[in-house]
């Protein structure tokens, strides 16, 4: 009696109608819809953050070794050249958008070890912007200014920066008992006999957004020409070291 009485109940059960399981299916998909675009847009805003982290890092990096390299800079003095009237003066020249230097650091060590001729020059692009590139070749003597240019043996070009907007040079004079210190916009070892204190580099660039960043550093010299000359110094004409006439040595 009492299975029949259960059977009837369970026979007279309803379930989901057609018209609520396609509600159900319908309100699954809208927020399966909106689960997935928030989804989207996370994993969209970490990898243009990601992007700008290793952007930001990679410019930082190559911003450390042109620093290093222009630190390193080696105020060498080539011999001098009677028949063409060169005297004694570093190898340095720059202007606004380029500078020329020797280095003791070089980017590709292995192909460029020792003293190495570089130079630094700001060149237009294909997209109407600006780039920084670097070209450096080992320095095997002479006056770079006196060679005749062979495009054969033109150093490879490597970029440093792209998408600037500006780039200057600017070099600190720190002045004689004529003159003041001062900033200046070109500077030639070869006319001024002496190297700058400081070279200063100001850039505008932007990123893949159009985003623009301004950043200005400034490197100082630390070896200047008093130094490089001890090599054409007669090491016997400083009084502190000249030999007395008691001395020896004096009577050879």
């Amino acid at each position: 009696m009492r299975q029949r009485e259960h059977d009837r109940h369970a026979s007279g059960a309803k379930g989901f109608t057609l018209v609520e399981m396609m509600v159900a299916l319908t309100l699954v998909a809208l927020m399966s819809l909106a689960l997935w675009g928030v989804l989207r847009t996370t994993i969209a805003s970490w990898k243009r953050g990601t992007d700008a982290i290793d952007a930001n890092q990679k410019h930082r990096t190559l911003l450390d070794l042109v620093q290093k390299q222009m630190a390193s800079i080696y105020p060498l003095v080539p011999p001098m050249d009677l028949q063409m009237g060169t005297g004694v003066t570093p190898i340095f020249s720059g202007s606004t958008t380029s500078v020329q230097f020797i280095s003791l650091c070089a980017f590709r060590f292995q192909e460029n070890p020792g003293l190495t001729m570089v130079s630094y020059e700001v060149v237009a692009d294909s997209n109407g912007g600006h780039s920084l590139v670097e070209r450096e070749m080992r320095y095997l003597g002479g006056n770079p200014a006196l060679q005749v240019e062979d495009p054969a043996l033109e150093a490879p070009s490597t970029l440093i920066f792209d998408r600037l907007d500006s780039l200057e040079f600017e070099y600190y004079d720190p002045g004689t008992a004529d003159a003041p210190p001062q900033w200046v916009k070109e500077w030639s070892a070869a006319d001024l006999g002496r190297m700058p204190r400081w070279i200063s580099m100001t850039m505008v660039s932007h990123d893949a957004a159009g985003a623009q960043q301004a950043r200005r550093v400034v490197i100082p010299i630390p070896a200047q020409v008093d130094s490089a000359q001890a090599n054409f110094m007669d090491p016997f004409s400083d009084p502190r070291r000249r030999i007395r006439e008691d001395d020896p040595r004096s009577r050879r």
